[in-house]
């Protein structure tokens, strides 16, 4: 082409060079940071944790200095989580969505119990997709553990597994009162906590981008759904699909 194509052209390519450099940077920042947090805040738990045992005023400053350390390891977690959920190294095999939605049920049901609410598998079609069941099991325990956070006692979340035109998908449905229409935007970004995650107390609002990276890692999308309460469903290409 012209001349002054070919040097936007030129530009273009280095700006998403550029790009693509600096993002993986960010990642190997993230995954190595986080990394090397653990091993210190392991040690500086053992130390608080001995402190506390002395009792008295000393103790009790120790008690709540380990409750901060508590809500920083669990960011600490998450940021290996989804450091991991954007690595490009997972192994893949033809997963059942129906095996790993009865698999979570069972998980979440006692936890479900003794907080006042139900966990129930509402629709089970065998439905497979090419993905990690670790992965699988990742995503359905975030969009769960979600559900029964953000939601009153007498609350029912429902799981379904299903496959409906050439795609697969995990639905994860709760009766409560939904996400008020200024977060739904945004409810997937890193970090956003909107008016619900707030009010609900402390959190790293990673669940749901964590969620989001291990959809697409697998060729996959999360989205949420029109109706009533909250209704969150990750759609995968269904393995006779795939090359």
């Amino acid at each position: 082409g012209p001349k002054e194509l070919r040097a936007v052209a030129r530009a273009f390519n280095d700006m998403v060079a550029t790009l693509v450099a600096n993002l993986a940077a960010q990642r190997d920042f993230l995954a190595n940071a986080s990394h090397q947090l653990r091993t210190p805040l392991t040690g500086l738990k053992l130390r608080l944790e001995a402190l506390r045992e002395q009792g008295g005023d000393v103790g009790a400053q120790a008690a709540k200095a380990e409750t901060e350390l508590d809500r920083l390891t669990v960011l600490v977690d998450g940021l290996l989580e989804l450091a991991r959920a954007t690595s490009v190294d997972a192994t893949g095999r033809t997963v059942d969505l129906s095996e790993a939605a009865r698999a979570a049920v069972r998980r979440w049901t006692e936890p479900a119990e003794q907080a006042g609410k139900r966990v129930l598998l509402v629709r089970e079609e065998r439905s497979e997709v090419w993905g990690n069941s670790t992965d699988l099991a990742h995503i359905l325990d975030n969009l769960i553990e979600n559900a029964l956070r953000y939601c009153p006692p007498g609350t029912e979340v429902t799981v379904e597994a299903a496959e409906d035109d050439g795609r697969a998908s995990l639905r994860v449905i709760d009766d409560g009162p939904g996400i008020p229409p200024e977060d739904r935007a945004r409810i997937f970004e890193r970090f956003y906590r909107g008016s619900n995650g707030r009010q609900a107390g402390p959190g790293t609002g990673l669940g749901l981008a964590i969620v989001a990276e291990l959809a697409r890692r697998w060729g996959g999308d999360v989205r949420l759904l029109e109706g009533p309460g909250t209704r969150v469903e990750a759609s995968f290409p269904a393995s006779s699909t795939n090359p």
